[in-house]
């Protein structure tokens, strides 16, 4: 199963998609705490972007050019009223792409900075496989990638939890362990953050 982008432009255009509040703590902390920084890592991409917080956040922190990607076109129409109303848009912009689809239009050929919050998790077989080579093809030795998933074991799961879309255990290691250092994050159960490091 696959959610289709009728379904987001529903929540997004209502505003009740419930990711789509702030951003992402894990983001802000290794930001504020010199980790991230745009010196090291300017030029970043948002993978699955929404309407934009992430991707405003970094641009508003100095990083840039900082590039959104998302298949909802009313998630992308709010992502640049966010970008303009913070007096970013000049260094932060959107396209409107299926990341599972192949190139991703305006896409520089690698970046310093990705992060995937929900693109990968939202997708399954080979679409995922998709999003994971998409990751591999832009980033660069040294690139960070920060990823969450939802995670878990469909046969120890109950109802309709068996539905939602998640990474298998150890699944994030066959998807990217050839190629990036893996550091796990704290997150609630169920779920994964990670930071990778591209070797």
């Amino acid at each position: 199963m696959r959610l289709r982008p009728w379904f987001y432009n529903t929540l997004y255009r209502f505003n009740v998609a419930p990711w789509d509040k702030e951003v992402r703590p894990q983001l802000t902390e290794l930001v504020e705490s010199g980790r991230l920084t745009p010196a090291e890592y300017p030029a970043a991409l948002d993978l699955g972007c929404g309407t934009g917080a992430e991707a405003v956040y970094l641009a508003r922190q100095g990083f840039g050019p900082v590039l959104g990607v998302d298949f909802s076109p009313v998630a992308v129409r709010r992502a640049r009223a966010r970008a303009s109303a913070a007096g970013v848009a000049d260094r932060c912009t959107f396209t409107e792409a299926d990341i599972t689809a192949g190139p991703i239009p305006g896409t520089r050929d690698q970046y310093d900075l990705i992060c995937d919050f929900g693109a990968l998790n939202d997708t399954e077989g080979e679409q995922r496989l998709a999003v994971a080579r998409a990751i591999h093809r832009l980033t660069r030795p040294g690139s960070a990638v920060l990823v969450w998933c939802f995670q878990g074991d469909k046969e120890q799961l109950k109802g309709g939890a068996k539905m939602a879309p998640m990474l298998a255990p150890a699944e994030e290691k066959e998807l990217f362990a050839d190629a990036f250092e893996l550091e796990y994050l704290p997150t609630r159960p169920r779920t994964l953050m990670l930071l990778m490091t591209r070797r």
